[in-house]
């Protein structure tokens, strides 16, 4: 029989992994979009900043977790990125729209 302590740290490795794997994919996600608000119009920089804001938040957020890295700071800097970011994004997006 499998013992549960061997499960509970077969979990907790396939977790960090996982995690470790999602926030480098996420870094080639943020460099794509940093490239594309770069070279892109109002728009496409638009929605390229706001989708790296998303993924900077959510990379930030899970550097927070106790389980991987339990830094204290990135859980708060992580909500105020995705909650500002998301109403920046709105802002702007309203104001192109009247054409200012």
């Amino acid at each position: 029989m499998i013992d549960l302590a061997f499960l509970n740290l077969m979990a907790e490795s396939a977790f960090f992994w996982a995690a470790f794997l999602f926030m480098v994919a996420s870094a080639f996600t943020g460099i794509a979009a940093l490239r594309l608000s770069l070279k892109g119009e109002a728009v496409t920089s638009l929605m390229a900043i706001s989708s790296f804001t998303t993924i900077a938040g959510v990379s930030l957020f899970l550097i927070s977790l106790p389980e991987l890295f339990n830094v204290g700071f990135a859980r708060d800097t992580a909500i105020a990125l995705l909650v500002i970011g998301s109403i920046g994004t709105i802002i702007f997006a309203r104001l192109f729209r009247t054409g200012d």
